[in-house]
């Protein structure tokens, strides 16, 4: 289990460090740890999983698991 700080979540996810905060300031950021009065981390699993919640299947990804799904 590693902390990251937020310099090091937001380079990770290939973001600016203030869109960062933003995002967790209204709740759609990945959950928070609170090392002290005024430094904040990221467990790095849990960055992974907000990263991963985020992602969109490319088109036609839904389409072929459908297909896949579907009952012969």
């Amino acid at each position: 289990m590693r902390v990251l700080s937020l310099f090091e979540a937001s380079h990770r996810a290939n973001i600016a460090k203030r869109t960062l905060e933003r995002l967790i300031s209204i709740g759609e950021g990945p959950a928070t740890i609170h090392l002290s009065a005024r430094r904040v981390g990221v467990l790095e699993s849990d960055l992974e999983s907000w990263l991963l919640s985020r992602r969109k299947a490319p088109p036609g990804e839904k389409k072929a698991e459908a297909l896949e799904a579907a009952p012969a």
